[in-house]
């Protein structure tokens, strides 16, 4: 649990209540890797697997110093500074700090850090097969006061297998200031919520309400965000909000009914890091993102039905 004074957390502008009954931090189970059944009903459990120290610390590194290199070409960080640091450039920027997936299939060091090596391995393991990952790296790079609001996976990457896994990977140390990943404690077992919410689609439209063609074009779609309000949220649906403070090296995992968000970025420095998706190869995928090129969301693979 949480013993040390926290500083003044904030998400999505709202403060966060920090009480024992509010907040708390995620449980290790790094001394469980190697354990596959262990871990799986520690899955089961708390809808998350907290693994500190499975990626080796030099490797994570190098992938980050590959990536902030990138960043610092674009002017994304201030003049002057080491890319190593990853201070923010200090002209408001925000173009180019979103999901770059682009700039995950140009370094080789990141590739081999989330689709070879311990990180396979791991999920070879933990789901007792082969195991195929998601083409799409969702790499985030985080400017200051930016944060992620409460979803779950699934209504993103809903069209495969609901056996399937997301890792968070941090490729900074992120300290609460910086602002890691947060998860509600118990949300995976929100059925009331995994029947609602956790059946949509973000890429699904009304073809029998107003403006039907619109949101074919992209315009008034379902963002996949529960609300805009992490702290109402945990108020109306109860447990606490789960962190740490994060290393490089450490990987957050948890399945597609798992609600999550971020603290905000009250840093000056970029927060990076990443999400990947592992499940078994024989299992269906969603093929908006496997393959060479995967299509993502668009219009092209938009389905409308009937509400």
């Amino acid at each position: 649990m949480v013993t040390a004074a926290l500083p003044r957390l904030t998400a999505l502008k709202y403060e966060v209540d920090t009480s024992l009954d509010a907040f708390g931090e995620l449980r290790r189970s790094d001394h469980l890797i190697g354990n596959a059944p262990a871990l799986r009903e520690r899955m089961e459990e708390d809808g998350y697997i907290f693994l500190p120290g499975l990626l080796d610390r030099e490797a994570v590194r190098g992938a980050r110093r590959s990536i902030m290199e990138m960043l610092a070409d674009e002017g994304l960080l201030e003049p002057g500074t080491s890319s190593e640091d990853g201070i923010a450039a200090r002209e408001p920027r925000t173009k180019g700090l979103g999901v770059r997936n682009d700039l995950a299939k140009r370094s080789a060091e990141l590739q081999r850090l989330l689709y070879a090596g311990r990180m396979m391995a791991f999920y070879r393991h933990f789901l007792g097969g082969d195991v195929l990952h998601f083409t799409y790296t969702w790499l985030r790079p985080r400017a200051p006061g930016g944060a992620t609001p409460p979803h779950y996976d699934i209504v993103f990457m809903g069209r495969g297998t609901t056996r399937l896994c997301t890792a968070w990977t941090p490729l900074s140390d992120i300290s609460y200031e910086m602002g890691g990943l947060m998860v509600l404690e118990g949300s995976h077992r929100l059925e009331g919520l995994k029947n609602t919410y956790g059946q949509k689609d973000v890429d699904t439209y009304c073809t029998n309400l107003p403006h039907a063609q619109e949101r074919v074009a992209g315009n008034k779609l379902f963002t996949g965000q529960l609300s805009r309000n992490p702290i109402k949220l945990r108020n109306t649906l109860g447990g606490r909000w789960l962190t740490a403070e994060f290393r490089m090296g450490d990987v957050l995992t948890f399945g597609m009914y798992t609600l999550h968000c971020s603290l905000d970025n009250q840093s000056d420095r970029v927060r990076l890091s990443c999400d990947t998706r592992y499940q078994l190869a024989s299992e269906p995928a969603d093929h908006r993102w496997v393959g060479e090129e995967p299509p993502g969301h668009g219009v092209a693979i938009r389905q409308g039905h009937i509400c």
